[in-house]
């Protein structure tokens, strides 16, 4: 079994679980940080016996935090907001908790520090979400100057946020509306596909410290995701263009729901488009393969 000890934050989120597992697999020792890490109780069966461990806590107290990094080789923070709830916020979950555990892992001189951040993150974005996910990278170069970026495109698979999200709300509400300026470009990336990649970036030195742009084999505007999702299904679903001040009203009334279907923020990135900057590593430095959403989804998907 590999000596080195990983603290991952958030490792019983969507990538969390599936990163957990590949980590345990190349015998690392691991430990897991969630608000309610208890619950996920599939997290102990993985690995070894005793090779996986769980560490509830608010990521935002700052003693919970120490201690949980404390004895810890490698630190991964996956924790990110989808959306604002309460006192749930882009600043303190994008920013102060990043800017936290940079430091208490400079103080504790940990080996590596993986900050995973999202491809649309960008310091003056007019996205309140990729404007805080800009702002934490920047101030986590500052505080830990060896911290690895990995910004990542939007995730795809089982139980996923994405099409799967949309296969419950169908159930409920037979129509998805299609913002109709919508810029956004998307290269939907496998699940699987980023839990091997960042196993590889934590195995190999030469890629600590870089800044990694992660995303699929193929590109897709909104409109082709969800045509996509449409033809894949059994349920019928309507596809309708909506202006996107249009949609800014039902955005509004959902903000007030813990779990809404759409945000104001959210709409603000569909006027976004993500550009790869060349001067980012990507899946092939680490030569990775790539799956599509052609390959892995149909057979979940045929389920709705």
């Amino acid at each position: 079994m590999n000596k080195d000890i990983i603290g991952i934050f958030g490792g019983t989120g969507f990538l969390g679980l599936e990163l957990v597992s590949v980590l345990s697999k190349s015998g690392f020792q691991v430990k897991v940080f969630s608000r309610n890490a208890s619950e996920e109780k599939s997290i102990n069966l993985m690995g070894e016996l005793g090779q996986v461990t769980t560490f509830s806590g608010n990521i935002n107290d700052p003693k919970k935090v120490e201690r949980f990094i404390e004895g810890c080789d490698i630190v991964i923070n996956l924790v990110a907001l989808f959306f604002e709830y309460g006192s749930q916020n882009f600043k303190n979950i994008h920013v102060e908790a990043p800017i936290q555990i940079a430091k208490i892992s400079k103080k504790y001189k940990v080996k590596q520090l993986i900050h995973i951040s999202d491809r649309w993150a960008d310091e003056n974005s007019i996205s309140k979400s990729s404007k805080s996910r800009g702002i934490a990278e920047k101030r986590i170069k500052e505080i830990f100057d060896k911290t690895t970026i990995v910004r990542l495109d939007v995730l795809f698979g089982k139980n996923d946020g994405l099409f799967f999200r949309f296969g419950k709300i169908i159930q409920l509400l037979p129509m998805i509306p299609l913002p109709k300026e919508s810029k956004a470009i998307f290269s939907p990336l496998f699940v699987k596909d980023a839990a091997h990649a960042i196993d590889k970036i934590v195995k190999n030195k030469i890629f600590h410290g870089k800044l990694f742009e992660l995303f699929g084999p193929k590109s897709y505007s909104w409109e082709e995701l969800m045509i996509f999702f449409k033809k894949n299904i059994q349920s019928k679903v309507f596809l309708t263009k909506v202006p996107i001040t249009l949609l800014s009203l039902p955005a509004l009334f959902f903000s007030f729901f813990p779990n809404p279907l759409i945000t104001i923020d959210q709409l603000r990135r569909f006027k976004v488009r993500v550009e790869y900057d060349k001067k980012n590593l990507t899946m092939e430095d680490l030569l990775i393969k790539t799956s599509s959403i052609e390959t892995e989804m149909p057979k979940y998907l045929k389920k709705f």
